[in-house]
């Protein structure tokens, strides 16, 4: 409210008190007057000029005393996997695989890139081995005694084959009295070839085993996306041709990352944090998150007690937020349509940023007043009040947070009574 109080100033006649108490002669005093104004100590002025004196009023009020506090919200994605070549699994700072691995690895591809969304089952890198000598000669050593094996199977089965036959025949044409005889000898026969034949898998099946142990170290070893999300990172040591000897050990906290030639952020899986003083957070409490920028938003309620969490930093804590269901859906599906062509689907999260606003109860049916009518003297607040035309200093106690700056509005405890007006200097 907006009061006019007007002061009328007779300031030539002030003047003429002040002169003529130091001196009796009236022509004395206007041209000291004048000359004062001409030595511009003081300025002329016209009394037709003078304005009545204007201020601010705010009236003091009885009520409940809310304010809003604006917090950031972040999207962290704790599953994060660390993709590594089997053969390069390590232990401290040592390679449990063979020297002969070791020298003869080559890293022939990283699939991906940085920030590239990968589907489950992709194929993300891949290391190859060249062959050294002595795994050659290996090879075709035992090359050389499967065949020398096969040929003889092959003879051997022939003999065998043909046996059984003779004695069907010899069953057929056998006389009464040796037909069982007969009978028992192809019976014989047949059940030591099915032996025979058994003994050829299993060696066949040795030859296998053998033959996978000597190309072990060179067998070729792909990584696939254990997850559908975002390539986080790509580790730069890795590039075509690179051999194994030349990618080096990264040590200390990062557990051997330098060996990892991806990560994969499983993008499924969220936690929404809110940092905010103890005093702001309550435990089971629905809050709206809004997108910055847009309209679109989503609630969700505190589902971690503050007390239970690492303090982040003097007086703030953080708890986690988790959506109320169907509610982050129905969210993304507006956010998809406040963005338009800039959305992008496989990573919805790039153009995402969060804030919570919550109100704040700082006092129930209090007396308040305007923060902005409160001065200090002296380490003792005070306001200037306004009552029957004239304005009088009184002094005040107010409530806590006086001059906190996200409250427009200070708790009076005693000075003050709901009605009465006070001069916003």
């Amino acid at each position: 409210m907006k009061r006019k109080i007007k002061f009328i100033l007779t300031v030539g006649f002030a003047i003429v008190l002040l002169l003529s108490a130091c001196t009796a002669q009236p022509q004395a005093h206007f041209d000291s007057i004048d000359t004062l104004i001409a030595e511009g100590i003081i300025a002329p002025f016209d009394p037709d000029q003078l304005q009545p004196l204007d201020f601010n009023l705010v009236k003091v009020e009885r009520g409940d005393i809310v304010s809003n506090l604006d917090l950031g919200v972040s999207i962290e994605f704790p599953r994060t996997y660390h993709l590594h070549f089997e053969v390069e699994t390590i232990s401290g700072h040592n390679s449990s695989m063979t020297q002969t691995a070791w020298d003869y690895g080559r890293f022939s591809g990283l699939f991906v890139g940085p920030n590239a969304v990968v589907t489950e089952g992709d194929l993300i890198a891949e290391l190859t081995f060249g062959v050294p000598e002595t795994i050659a000669i290996a090879r075709r050593a035992l090359e050389l005694e499967r065949n020398q094996f096969e040929n003889s199977f092959a003879l051997e089965r022939q003999n065998r084959r043909q046996e059984i036959a003779d004695l069907r025949v010899e069953l057929e044409i056998a006389p009464e009295g040796e037909w069982e005889i007969t009978a028992l000898r192809l019976e014989r026969a047949e059940l030591a070839y099915r032996q025979f034949t058994n003994n050829a898998e299993n060696r066949r099946e040795q030859f296998d085993d053998r033959l996978e142990r000597i190309n072990a170290p060179i067998e070729t070893e792909r990584l696939y996306a254990p997850v559908s999300g975002v390539v986080s990172r790509t580790t730069q040591h890795f590039g075509p041709g690179y051999f194994r000897d030349l990618i080096p050990v990264t040590g200390g906290g990062m557990g051997n990352l330098g060996r990892s030639p991806a990560s994969i952020i499983d993008m499924e899986y969220k936690h929404f944090i809110l940092e905010a003083p103890l005093y702001v957070l309550r435990y089971g409490e629905i809050i709206p998150v809004f997108r910055q920028g847009g309209e679109a938003f989503f609630y969700a309620q505190i589902a971690t007690d503050p007390l239970t969490e690492n303090i982040v930093r003097e007086g703030v804590h953080s708890a986690r937020l988790i959506p109320l269901e169907g509610e982050f859906e129905r969210f993304m599906e507006e956010v998809a349509e406040e963005l338009g062509d800039n959305f992008n689907p496989e990573n919805p999260y790039g153009l995402l940023t969060l804030r919570t606003r919550i109100t704040i109860v700082r006092g129930n049916n209090v007396v308040y007043l305007d923060r902005r009518a409160i001065m200090e003297d002296n380490q003792r607040h005070f306001v200037l009040v306004y009552e029957d035309g004239a304005v009088g200093r009184r002094y005040i106690s107010t409530g806590p947070n006086a001059f906190a700056d996200s409250i427009a509005v200070t708790q009076i405890l005693a000075g003050l009574t709901p009605g009465q007006w006070v001069v916003i200097p």
